[in-house]
Parts: C-alpha cells; structure tokens; sequence
C-alpha cells in the first residue's frame, strides 16, 4: 500500500508541475512592444470552466487471474462529467475491455472486464490549457468468462459480479474551445472477482482518449 500510494504522490507531483506552468503560461503578461509597429495585440487563449463533459477513448488494463499471474486486457471507456465549479466535478463512467489467459494443457478463457463507476474528479488548477485531475471513482464490476469446447467437454460461460474502484489522475490539452485531448490517465483499479481472500487483485489502468466540453459555467 505505501508504494502504491508513492507511486500516486509522484504522478500528482507531475501532473501539478506540468499544470502550474500551464496556469502560468496561459496568465504571462506579454512586455511592451519597443517598436513602432501598430499591429494588433493577439487575442488571448479563454478556457472557461464547462457545464458538462463527455469524454471516449482506449484503455489498456492488466487482469490478476486464477493462475496468480497478470494479463493484458483492451478495450474502451466513455464517461461523462458534471462540472460543479472550476475545480470539481462528478463523473460517471463505464469501461470495457477484453483478454485471453492461456494455461499450458488447456484450452484459452475468453474473459470480459466492465466496470460502471461513479465519483468525485478535482481540477488541480480549474480549467486552462492543460489540465491535471485527479479522481476516484466507485460501483460495480462484471467478469463474464467463456471456455470453448475442449478434449469431448463441452464449453461453458459465466459471469460474476462484485463491487469495484479505482482510484488516480490524468491530463486533459484543450485544443479547441469545446474540444481537449486527453494526453494520459493512470489508475489503479480494484475488483476482487475471485472473492476476497484471494490477494493482490488490483489491476493498472492507462488510457487516451478524447473530450467534448459544452455549456459554460
């Protein structure tokens, strides 16, 4: 727990880093032009702070499964957010992804991870340029698991559901007035999809996407 708690405090650190010189670059002050030149100042950047949000892209998530090893899943996310002032917000958001985990004399299991969660996301320094965030989000996770047909058995399929988390931060690059990149976001998710006395069932996230922004506050 104190390493992954480490691991947060030194992405907030950057994500806080690369915020403020973005706040900083975004309210410089130019000097005053020594020449004679009569051109127009250019019009400064506004990024005012947005009603609602909604936000798609990939996701990357690793998977603990029963053979106590880690596998890769893809997929995507979508989410949605309600700005309550500059700095918080309330997002909700759903994610899919898929995996295979393969065990040596047995046939590949088909696994499917959703998650639905909902959870406060703090602006680190409002809305700008470039935005840092942190959140954390809390709901429901789905692991639906299929096996083909394999030495005269027959294949099966399940699905279980449990309570899930996932706690972390990102950064958003406006290109546009309504529009922003999504540059990177980093969580760690929590899903005990094999009952809570197995241990270290907490999965990495890591996703890009892109956002929409309308309304102003």
């Amino acid at each position: 727990m104190m390493r992954l708690m480490k691991k947060f405090a030194g992405l907030f650190l950057l994500v806080s880093v690369c915020g403020g010189l973005a706040l900083a670059q975004d309210t410089q002050t130019p000097a005053p032009d020594q020449s004679s030149s009569t051109e127009p100042a250019k019009p400064k950047h506004s990024y005012p702070t947005p009603k609602g949000e909604i936000s798609a892209g990939f996701v990357y998530r690793t998977y603990y499964g029963s053979s106590a090893g880690s596998i890769g899943m893809i997929g995507a996310y979508g989410s949605y957010i309600y700005d309550f002032y500059k700095w918080l917000g309330l997002e909700a958001e759903f994610m899919g992804v898929r995996g295979t985990l393969k065990l040596s004399n047995l046939p590949p299991e088909d696994l499917h991870v959703f998650t639905a969660l909902v959870g406060p996301k703090v602006y680190l320094f409002g809305h700008h340029r470039l935005d840092p965030y942190g959140h954390f989000n809390y709901g429901a996770g789905i692991l639906a698991t299929s096996v083909p047909e394999f030495a005269g058995y027959g294949g099966n399929a399940g699905a279980t559901a449990v309570r899930a988390w996932q706690v972390g931060g990102g950064v958003d690059l406006s290109i546009k007035r309504h529009w922003a990149v999504r540059v990177v976001q980093l969580d760690y998710a929590s899903a005990k999809f094999l009952g809570n006395g197995v241990p270290n069932q907490g999965g990495k996230r890591v996703s890009f996407g892109i956002t929409y922004r309308f309304g102003e506050r």
